[in-house]
Order: C-alpha cells, then sequence, then structure tokens
C-alpha cells in the first residue's frame, strides 16, 4: 500500500476516536510501523503489507478507546523515551515543567527522592540531564517493571534506583535504603478528585485507577506526604510536586503548614501545575 493511501486509511479511522488529534495519531502510527516519519517520505511509497495492516489494526485498536500510548508501548518525555503499557501511569507533557523545575533547582552532585515513580520518567529525566543521584518509589508491581526496563532504556543504572515501596507507609527497610538526606524531593501523586474520576476520558479509563485518584477532592496524599517525608530533605532542600487544576492554593497551604516557603509554576497552558516547597 502506498503511504498517501494508508494515511487516508489510518485519518479516517482515527477521526473516529477523536478527530482533534487524529492527524498527530496517524503520523505516530506510520512512524511506529515504518521506523521514520512519513513527513519526509514520498507519497508514492511503499509500505509493505504487513506493517500497513499492523497500522490499521492499531488505529481499529484505537478507536476502541485504547491509548496511542500503550499501542505503540513507548512515549517520549522530555527528549527521552519510555516504555509504556497497561498497569502504568503515561508521562505527559505538563509534568516536564516539574522536571525543569528540580534541575533548577539542583545543586552538584545532587541527591532526589522521587515518590509515586510510576514509569520512572521523572527521575531518569532529571538523572540524564544533570550531575546526581536519583531513588525513585513504586508501589505497582507492573508499573515498577516499567520503571526499571526504563532504567536500562535509556542508560540510568549508574544514576537511578528504583525501589518498592508504599511511600504513606514507608517502613524501616525501604527508608534505611534511602539517604539519610536528600536535596529534592520530586512527586507526581494521584491528584484526581471523585467528580474527575467519574468523567474520565475514554483512554484514560485504561490507566491505573491507583495513579490517578487522590481522594474525594483530591488532595489526599498532599495532606501526607510532606510531614512524612519533610525530615528527609537537608536544610536548603526543596518539595517539588504536581498538582491538579485548581488545586495549587490548596497544597501550597498545606506546605506552609508543614513549614514550606513555597512558590508555584504554571505550565504551558496557564494552568498552575507545579509547586515548589523550600525547607529555607
Amino acid at each position: 500500500m502506498v503511504i498517501i493511501l494508508l494515511r487516508r486509511k489510518l485519518k479516517a479511522l482515527l477521526e473516529q476516536a477523536d478527530p482533534d488529534s487524529a492527524v498527530f495519531e496517524t503520523e505516530q502510527l506510520i512512524k511506529w510501523v515504518t521506523g521514520g516519519s512519513s513527513l519526509f517520505m514520498p507519497p508514492d511509497s511503499e509500505v509493505n503489507e504487513e506493517a500497513a495492516q499492523r497500522a490499521i489494526e492499531a488505529a481499529q485498536r484505537r478507536i476502541k478507546g485504547e491509548p496511542l500510548q500503550y499501542i505503540i508501548g513507548e512515549w517520549d518525555f522530555y527528549g527521552l523515551t519510555f516504555k509504556v503499557g497497561e498497569g502504568v501511569l503515561i508521562p505527559r507533557p505538563e509534568t516536564e515543567l516539574l522536571v525543569e523545575t528540580a534541575l533548577n533547582e539542583l545543586p552538584d552532585n545532587g541527591k532526589i527522592i522521587d515518590l509515586c515513580s510510576g514509569s520512572g520518567c521523572i527521575p531518569i529525566a532529571i538523572a540524564k540531564n544533570a550531575d546526581c543521584r536519583c531513588w525513585g518509589i513504586e508501589i505497582s508491581d507492573k508499573a515498577l517493571e516499567y520503571f526499571r526496563e526504563n532504567i536500562i532504556v535509556n542508560d540510568a543504572s549508574d544514576s537511578v534506583t528504583a525501589f518498592k515501596g508504599d511511600i504513606l507507609n514507608p517502613d524501616g527497610e525501604l527508608m534505611a535504603a534511602l539517604p539519610d538526606k536528600c536535596d529534592i524531593i520530586t512527586a507526581n501523586p494521584p491528584y484526581l478528585t471523585a467528580k474527575e474520576m467519574s468523567n474520565l476520558q475514554k483512554e484514560v479509563r485504561h490507566e491505573p485507577e491507583t495513579a490517578l485518584f487522590g481522594g474525594t477532592d483530591g488532595l489526599d496524599f498532599y495532606r501526607r506526604i510532606f510531614s512524612l517525608w519533610k525530615d528527609k530533605l537537608s536544610i536548603r532542600g526543596s518539595f517539588i510536586v504536581e498538582v491538579g487544576d485548581k488545586q495549587a492554593e490548596s497544597v501550597a497551604e498545606i506546605m506552609k503548614n508543614e513549614g514550606l516557603r513555597t512558590q508555584i509554576f504554571s505550565d504551558l497552558n496557564n494552568i498552575k501545575r507545579t509547586i515548589l516547597g523550600r525547607t529555607a
């Protein structure tokens, strides 16, 4: 099948899933099955039948609501590629602001603990762009598998270590395996509200609820993580977290009650998305 016909067929299918993203997702699928962007291929370029059928079947899965990222099996984040699939949260572009904030705060030879690590995109992205050492904690066995695979895929074994653990009930063994003090603690915890969970897009429902639901008002994790983990911060350490839309002031207030000095950063959509809390 020539690539122009494959593009038309995929676009027509994907418009049934999301008309606004059909063109983008068409190009992503063609890139996936051909190993290169169709934008740089002549319109009469041939795509072998096996690859074309693979792309069409993927588009049909997408129509049923399966996330494109799970179908492809990987997704880019902060210039790196991360393996993803059922059981792990998909890295999102707004989370890159958290990484950027951490990199701006990080001292030389810095130490970072990441909570609710999921795919490991946050600690790995930080470690690949700075001279530092990162420890990530994830409770889900499935997500932890992706985290450890992503450490290998991104050649970060010397700078990132993944641990299984419950950040809300950290045991002595976990705490002893981490550094006594660190410069930064990062976290992108579950923060969707009960109302938001009841109105999720079809594809988001494929992602693990444990990585999404943050309690009735979405703030359950924030109410606990600062008090539980702030003693791991050095004297001039920082807590850096991602929050949901319209949660920034509430989370900042929780931080202030724990003695942290706060600063709020907005993402590219002008949503207050990342909060920095300094110990001094």
